[in-house]
């Protein structure tokens, strides 16, 4: 089904690609693509079923034939004439004779020389002692650390792969935005406000920036969350107002919200930690066991301050004027 039709289907596509994406950039047109249909098989043709037809018959045919002609009979060899050979005789040979040489005359035994007195034998001389050089001082090895591979940097205010709010287990606060389910650590909670009034607007800042809403004795900047964590194709689908404000740790911004649903307890080993700080540096990981994006608040407040992408970042020149009034 095309993500055209059904807004609650595109949104649970576009988590289930954040999840198993990790946050990379993706392709909704191919994500909800429908998987092409494998080819039939083709059928024979009328002329290619009558020439098999007709070759099946013809071979038939040839077999009945086999099967019907008569064994053929071999014909007896006629006897041949007996050739009678006379015998004949042959007379015994002479054997030859054979002349024996006669064995030549014995040499003389030549007369036996004086022996000679044996000289002595000389003595051998004696191996001297081979010349011992001084080895060469050989300096010792360097020893090399082994650098490691390049790894990509981490996020600011990270410590062992994930937040510092994150080294134990942790709680967080389900909301969501546009049916799309974030989640917020409570350490980094400011509250949560209630929309009873329309934002006052300011001059002069991103289309992001909803406006100024004052509640319990501050002014808190509402952002338009939906257009930071989702694509301009999800947004248009869903129409609903934003009814509550997560305010987030100390600072003047509120992320707005459709929905405020719950809070869980995680453990580390139950998030999927970003890796790299990608297309979305406001994601700090993913949970599949809630079908949930965690938010990396740090980066959300530096992304708001300085822009990402094709997001301009807030006036704040603006702002600290309106705080000094």
């Amino acid at each position: 089904m095309s993500w055209h039709e059904t807004p609650q289907q595109a949104i649970e596509g576009y988590l289930e690609a954040l999840l198993s994406d990790d946050g990379q950039d993706i392709d909704l047109e191919e994500l909800y693509s429908q998987p092409s249909e494998s080819p039939r098989p083709r059928e024979e043709s009328f002329q290619g079923r009558h020439l098999s037809e007709s070759l099946e018959r013809a071979r038939q045919a040839a077999a009945e034939e086999e099967k019907a002609a008569p064994p053929a009979v071999e014909e007896a060899d006629p006897a041949q004439p007996q050739v009678l050979m006379p015998e004949l005789q042959v007379a015994p040979q002479p054997e030859p004779q054979v002349e024996t040489p006669e064995p030549p005359p014995a040499e003389p035994e030549p007369a036996p020389l004086p022996e000679e007195p044996l000289a002595a034998p000389e003595p051998e001389p004696q191996p001297s002692e081979p010349l011992v050089e001084p080895e060469p001082e050989v300096a010792p090895p360097e020893v090399r650390e082994d650098k490691k591979e390049d790894q990509p940097p981490a996020p600011p205010g990270w410590k062992n792969g994930r937040p510092v709010w994150a080294q134990e287990r942790f709680e967080c606060l389900l909301f969501k935005v546009k049916g799309l389910t974030l989640a917020v650590p409570l350490v980094e909670l400011g509250g949560i406000i209630k929309i009873d009034r329309e934002p006052t607007p300011l001059f002069g800042q991103p289309d992001w920036f909803l406006g100024m809403l004052r509640a319990n004795d501050l002014n808190v900047c509402m952002v338009d969350t939906a257009q930071w964590v989702l694509p301009p194709a999800l947004i248009n689908q869903q129409q609903d107002p934003y009814k509550l404000i997560i305010r987030i740790h100390d600072s003047v911004w509120g992320l707005a919200c459709n929905l405020v649903d719950r809070s869980i307890s995680l453990n580390p080993d139950q998030v999927r930690w970003r890796t790299s700080l990608g297309k979305r540096p406001w994601l700090a990981g993913t949970v599949i066991e809630h079908m949930c994006a965690l938010i990396d608040v740090a980066a959300f407040d530096r992304l708001l301050k300085e822009g990402h992408g094709q997001m301009e970042p807030a006036n704040l020149s603006a702002l600290k004027e309106l705080d000094s009034e």
